[in-house]
């Protein structure tokens, strides 16, 4: 039987009695805790002190940010409270001076005229007086809220009008005021139009603060306008400016000369992509020349000696001559920094004429000699021309051997045929180009035979006979 194990209690730790003395290692240990200890309690102190005073600072920051932002604020109210008084000022010495002798006329008119008293005269012509003003100031309450306001300011314009004319007309005929009658009719008919140039003021201050209201284009000196020189450049700025919302003559002006400048270089490449395109042409012209004159030789030779000629390798001569031209245009200015290139990759001809190194004899089965049947007639030459010249329409010459295989002839007198039709058909306006390519004279072509898109600015040169291989 297995009994369990009780594990006894620990026995409570005895505290070490307090020593009485201390040995010096212990003192000095006690006075570093206790330098440490004061240490910390002043930097914990003078972090404190930091931060009371960071906080202080911070307040008072933005204490005399509000006091700035107040400050601003009671100025600008200050300003506008100026800015009104001179209003309310210039106002009260044009529009209330001006409705005050409107007013007298009609008292004076009223006494004068109808011997009525000064109490009696006084709220009559007030009456009168306030009527076109009382229409404006309806008018100016429209136009303020952005509604149209023409016909009441036509109709306070009228009312003052009349208003004039009867303040004018009752004053002319008494001795006592007929002096001043026109003054007094004339600031009647002022009275209303002076209010009326006021609301348009006030329309045009709240339209702005809307942003409802354009600023004034940019503006030039006029020395610019003036000089024959500068004109051009100065109304092209403005037209820009104008569309583009520019305020600034400089920037304006910046801006058009960098335009120039981009399309000077654009006519710049231009010109320098339709020079390549010429030069090209001739290289072909040339070489297709040489390739020409070598097989004229060739058929001309009617002998048995040997004709060692170099080869002509066009498809490694002219890549050499008129490879792929890469050209970095510089920046015109610095708005203008994109590299621009011009690529003009010639078309080269179908395949490589075969150098003339064989043997040459007098008795040759397709050289000038004739073949195994009859000598061609009469009938014959104009069959084989009739067929080349169609071929030519088509937009292609054929070659000798083409024409010599087509009527069993010989390469001599395939070649005769061949000149033949070209010499009519270019005195028809026709232009034979490389690699056997035939241009009609109302459709322009490149040297492969598709149509340019600088057709118009490429002037291709004409060749001699060209011959097939």
């Amino acid at each position: 039987m297995e009994h369990a194990t009780e594990t006894a209690p620990a026995a409570p730790q005895r505290a070490e009695p307090r020593r009485l003395w201390r040995s010096r290692a212990e003192r000095r240990a006690d006075a570093a805790r206790a330098r440490i200890d004061e240490q910390r309690a002043r930097q914990q102190a003078e972090r404190e002190r930091l931060e009371t005073e960071t906080e202080h600072a911070r307040l008072r920051a933005q204490l005399d940010e509000q006091a700035g932002a107040v400050a601003a604020k009671r100025r600008v109210q200050r300003r506008t409270l100026r800015q009104r008084v001179s209003l309310a000022v210039v106002l009260a010495a044009a529009n209330v001076g001006v409705n005050g002798a409107a007013v007298l006329g009609q008292i004076l008119a009223l006494m004068y005229g109808l011997d009525w008293e000064w109490w009696q005269a006084v709220p009559l012509a007030v009456v009168v007086e306030s009527v076109a003003i009382n229409v404006g100031y309806l008018a100016h309450d429209k136009m303020i809220k952005g509604f149209s306001a023409y016909g009441l300011r036509l109709l306070s314009y009228a009312i003052g009008v009349g208003v004039g004319i009867f303040n004018y007309s009752h004053n002319a005929h008494l001795p006592e005021t007929k002096d001043f009658a026109g003054v007094f009719g004339a600031a009647s008919v002022l009275s209303p139009v002076l209010w009326q140039i006021y609301s348009q003021w006030r329309h045009w201050e709240t339209m702005r603060e809307q942003g409802l209201l354009e600023q004034r284009p940019l503006r030039f000196p006029l020395l610019r306008w003036v000089i024959p020189s500068l004109r051009a450049e100065t109304w092209a700025a403005f037209k820009h400016g104008v569309a583009e919302d520019i305020r600034s003559p400089q920037v304006a002006l910046a801006e058009i000369r960098a335009l120039s400048a981009t399309d000077a270089a654009l006519r710049g490449l231009g010109d320098v992509r339709a020079g390549l395109i010429r030069a090209q042409g001739d290289v072909l012209t040339v070489t297709q020349l040489v390739i020409a004159d070598m097989e004229a030789a060739r058929d001309a030779v009617n002998t048995s000696a040997t004709i060692e000629a170099p080869a002509i390798g066009i498809r490694e001569v002219t890549p050499a001559i008129t490879g792929p031209v890469t050209a970095e245009v510089a920046s015109a200015n610095d708005a203008v920094n994109t590299p621009a290139t011009i690529e003009c990759t010639p078309e080269l001809p179908a395949a490589d004429p075969a150098p003339v190194t064989a043997a040459v004899t007098s008795d040759a089965g397709d050289d000038d000699q004739d073949s195994d049947r009859d000598r061609p007639d009469e009938q014959d030459n104009r069959d084989a021309e009739k067929w080349i010249r169609g071929c030519i329409r088509k937009g292609r010459t054929p070659t000798y051997g083409e024409v010599a295989e087509r009527y069993k002839f010989s390469r001599g007198w395939a070649r005769s045929r061949v000149q033949a039709a070209r010499a009519e058909m270019t005195a028809k306006g026709y232009r034979f180009l490389p690699a056997n390519v035939v241009q009609s004279p109302a459709e322009p072509v490149t040297a492969n035979g598709s149509r340019s898109e600088h057709a118009d600015d490429v002037e291709m040169t004409a060749i001699g006979p060209v011959g097939g291989a």
